[in-house]
């Protein structure tokens, strides 16, 4: 927790999200933890007095802050803690353990990624699970609680992405590097663009296909910007 409390048992068991948001907040203010996510003190509260629930970005900058499953603080389910949190895929038709031991289940959620003019989908709930082997997001660093599954909507960056392809998205790694593809909100909406920062201080937010103009975000706007997370691999069918 990013407030340093203990946390009992009962606590990971909070019925509502707004219970669960507030044991995550714990002794911080609403104002200073809504400032740590660059999130307005009106939302959060709306937030915990369940006027309104979170969409998926911020849910997750909410869940990174609080150092929770991004699962069990959307659904109450599994544990509090994101090392410890193993979701199961349902109706499975094999061993349970071994799968466990060997991948990883990453959520899915239901929200469209623009990658033409901007793109947001209201409704972001759990709609899939992948299976990623738990080996191979080692090997590359990542850890599966920090880790999600949105979909693209949109054909500016093809031929990386195309319409419909699944966008795994390491939330951990929102540094700028340029030329590396991330997700990201600028306003109210929401893209998946190459990102390079200029000598000014400008963002350019490129597309891979050139029918699209590049897009500036300059410098008196960054503020309007937020990294939510780097692309790291991309899903597609073959047909």
């Amino acid at each position: 927790m990013n407030n340093g409390n203990s946390v009992s048992f009962s606590k990971e068991r909070k019925e509502t999200f707004s219970d669960r948001l507030e044991v995550v907040i714990g002794s911080t203010s609403v104002r200073n933890f809504a400032n740590s996510i660059n999130i307005s003190e009106g939302a959060l509260r709306k937030y915990l007095k369940g006027v309104s629930l979170p969409q998926i970005d911020k849910a997750l900058l909410i869940a990174k802050q609080g150092n929770v499953s991004l699962g069990w603080l959307i659904s109450g389910e599994g544990s509090m803690s994101p090392c410890e949190n193993q979701v199961s895929p349902p109706e499975v038709t094999f061993d349970a353990g071994t799968f466990s031991e060997d991948f990883s289940i990453i959520p899915g959620y239901h929200i469209s990624v623009s990658t033409g003019h901007g793109d947001l989908n209201q409704s972001e709930q759990v709609t899939r699970h992948l299976a990623f082997r738990t080996k191979w997001l080692r090997y590359r660093g990542f850890e599966a609680s920090n880790l999600a599954v949105v979909f693209a909507h949109g054909d500016s960056m093809e031929p990386t992405i195309q319409n419909h392809n699944s966008l795994l998205v390491n939330i951990a790694d929102t540094k700028l590097t340029d030329g590396s593809i991330f997700v990201l909100r600028f306003g109210e909406e929401l893209y998946a663009k190459r990102l390079q920062k200029r000598f000014n201080g400008d963002i350019e937010l490129i597309s891979d296909n050139k029918e699209y103009k590049d897009q500036v975000v300059h410098i008196d706007e960054i503020n309007k910007l937020h990294i939510i997370g780097k692309v790291v691999w991309i899903g597609r069918d073959t047909y």
